[in-house]
């Protein structure tokens, strides 16, 4: 089982748009600056990170989409996690 080494603040995605393959990749953008990850692998926030050991993980964990006369709005909520 891998251990989590690091776990990211809530990411929250807003689109005007109902997109959800778009939305997990900005949150996969997102957990990589949150998480410090640079773009050779190395990671300046997380300790015990090793590029060729670790990963990033994105979960997903919520949706809401709010409708009103105005037009809609989609809400993501994911987390990331730096695990080994």
């Amino acid at each position: 089982m891998a251990e989590k080494i690091l776990r990211s603040d809530k990411i929250v995605i807003t689109r005007k748009d109902a997109n959800f393959d778009r939305a997990c990749d900005e949150a996969y953008r997102h957990a990589v600056s949150m998480l410090g990850i640079d773009e050779d692998g190395h990671a300046t926030r997380v300790k015990g990170w090793d590029r060729s050991s670790c990963c990033i993980r994105v979960v997903f964990e919520r949706y809401e989409h709010i409708a009103s006369m105005v037009g809609h709005e989609y809400n993501y909520y994911f987390r990331g996690e730096a695990v080994k």
